[in-house]
């Protein structure tokens, strides 16, 4: 921050930005146990007459008792789970991470545990704020905010609580900042 800078809000972020972490989390939790009952005697999947009808094919045209075996099955359940896992990891770790701030000079967005990223928006250069807000979002209170600025710079928050009343607030800054600046201008003139 530079020295004349002051942290005015700090937007608070509404807790479903983590559904998606956490529907992985437990689609990871449902292909691990599967791949649990793939190693039982009998595995799951025994009873299913699907299963029973290749069996008849397979030993009719190859020979008996050919199929994929059910280890090889389990590891294939786990890798996948193991997939869902890691996607549910970064996407937890990047949701509890990333921050919105206002700040009297500029809008920021941090994200980032060990790696940092951070994108920063002057409020001089904000030409207009887009407020979305789906059913849902209208409903529990959150929605995103598009911050434009001059030429292609921009900035997105998602999943932010109350954003009307934090969308007036920028708007505010940024036209009290504007408004400051002119008149240091004409003063200056």
């Amino acid at each position: 921050m530079l020295p004349n800078e002051k942290t005015l809000l700090s937007v608070k972020r509404s807790c479903l930005a983590l559904t998606r972490g956490a529907l992985d989390l437990v689609v990871t939790l449902v292909f691990i146990y599967l791949s649990a009952r793939a190693l039982a005697n009998p595995p799951f999947w025994d009873s299913w007459w699907l299963v029973e009808e290749y069996r008849k094919l397979a030993t009719r045209f190859l020979w008996e008792g050919a199929g994929i075996p059910a280890s090889w099955i389990a590891i294939a359940l786990g890798l996948v789970a193991l997939l869902f896992a890691l996607d549910a990891l970064h996407r937890l770790v990047r949701e509890f991470s990333t921050r919105y701030e206002v700040t009297n000079l500029r809008l920021t967005l941090n994200h980032g545990l060990l790696g940092k990223h951070r994108e920063d928006l002057y409020l001089l250069s904000v030409d207009g704020v887009t407020l979305e807000r789906s059913l849902a979002g209208r409903l529990l209170g959150w929605g995103s905010l598009t911050l434009r600025g001059r030429g292609n710079n921009g900035l997105e928050w998602r999943f932010v609580r109350d954003p009307e009343a934090v969308r007036d607030q920028i708007d505010k800054l940024v036209l009290a900042r504007r408004m400051q600046t002119s008149v240091t201008k004409k003063a200056a003139s």
